[in-house]
């Protein structure tokens, strides 16, 4: 098999040892961790996984379970045969147990990223509100200052 990254909306970008991978159409921030990263770097469609595990100096097994990851996650472009003892809906736990090696640590882990409008910060007890809109304050609770919509936050 010779993998190939997903190139249409995401937007990658290395910080570190790791690769931090944004994906546009479900609004997921993963971070990849130092092997997943340079595997998955190396996913052009045209090396083959015995090459990239021996470019990295790791176990095949190791570059497989990597790539299980960011098929699962969709990083990967078109369908891609995994091993038999990949290729069913299993745990990495139960995975990284059949290859015989401490893989457990999470290769790839994600994030849902709140849309701007769900990340915006509550109103402080004390500042100005709206009685229409109690919920933007932490609180929860909008006090009237007048007869208005005018209000503090409790």
């Amino acid at each position: 098999m010779k993998p190939l990254m997903r190139q249409e909306r995401m937007v990658v970008r290395d910080v570190d040892d790791e690769t931090l991978v944004y994906d546009l159409t479900n609004d997921t921030a993963t971070c990849l961790n130092g092997l997943a990263a340079q595997v998955f770097r190396r996913c052009n469609g045209e090396t083959e996984v015995a090459e990239i595990a021996e470019a990295l100096d790791v176990d095949e097994k190791a570059v497989w379970l990597a790539l299980h990851e960011l098929d699962q996650k969709n990083f990967l472009s078109g369908k891609n045969e995994m091993p038999d003892y990949l290729a069913t809906r299993r745990s990495r736990r139960e995975v990284a147990a059949t290859l015989g090696f401490g893989a457990a640590a999470a290769m790839v882990s994600s994030v849902l990223v709140p849309t701007p409008a769900q990340a915006q910060s509550c109103v402080a007890q004390g500042d100005p509100c709206n009685l229409n809109n109690p919920g933007a304050c932490c609180s929860q609770a909008c006090l009237s200052n007048s007869g208005g919509n005018d209000g503090t936050c409790l």
